[in-house]
């Protein structure tokens, strides 16, 4: 149910009775701080799982869990605090804190202030402008539930069609076992070696091809410019 039509609604019935608003404000910024906290410990136990899955729409689900860490590095207090105001960042900033070992009272503490602040925002506007405003805040939150459903289905149809249309056009041969071994062996070696497994399964795994040189999914195009012209280049990923 969207949060805000509703906080405003109950601004204004609080201001029409003439009951403190403050219980309203109170008790929802304490349960969306709930429900980050509860994302957060969800982010922490299963790891970058969780943030693939809400990926999972990208053309490179590794690339965009890859691009959210940098991002959350670079400002993690601003990120958290900012991610209230900003519809769909929430639900992704939560589990990424749990996920880059932010301190838990750090993000307790940033997140319920900035809970705080987005709930007393949205129930003080139902107290200043009363009833007058919410048939225009439900018409837009229609209009914008209309439009939002036709963007999500035209990018899960562009996303098929170009998932498809690259396969098609830029799809490359394998290359086996043995003659993996035969191009490393040579004197040099034919080929580079790039591992572009995902995080989470090169962290966890105990062996890599030797001689390959490691890049991160989301960091690749920032190393296209350093591959060897004179070599054909082997990519292996999960």
């Amino acid at each position: 149910m969207p949060a805000f039509p509703v906080l405003l609604l109950a601004g204004s019935v609080a201001a029409e009775y003439r009951f403190s608003a403050v219980p309203l404000v109170v008790a929802s910024a304490c349960g969306f701080w709930m429900g980050d906290l509860i994302w957060y410990a969800v982010g922490r136990i299963q790891g970058r799982r969780v943030l693939g899955l809400l990926c999972r729409l990208s053309l490179n689900p590794d690339a965009c869990v890859g691009r959210a860490e940098r991002r959350f590095r670079r400002r993690p207090a601003l990120t958290v605090a900012g991610a209230k105001f900003i519809p769909g960042l929430s639900l992704m900033v939560a589990p990424l804190a749990g996920i880059l070992r932010m301190p838990p009272v750090q993000f307790a503490a940033i997140d319920g202030a900035a809970s705080m602040t987005w709930s007393a925002a949205a129930v003080m506007s139902g107290v200043v402008f009363g009833k007058r405003v919410l048939p225009h805040v439900i018409r837009t939150q229609r209009a914008i539930e209309v439009l939002g459903g036709a963007a999500v289905l035209a990018f899960v149809a562009w996303k098929l069609y170009e998932r498809r249309w690259l396969v098609r056009h830029y799809s490359v041969a394998r290359v086996d076992i043995a003659e993996l071994r035969r191009l490393l062996a040579s004197e040099p070696p034919e080929v580079l070696v790039i591992d572009l497994r995902s995080e989470q399964a090169f962290s966890g795994s105990a062996q890599m091809v030797p001689g390959a040189r490691r890049i991160p999914p989301g960091e690749f195009e920032r190393h296209v410019n350093t591959m060897p012209l004179d070599k054909e280049i082997i990519l292996y990923c999960t």
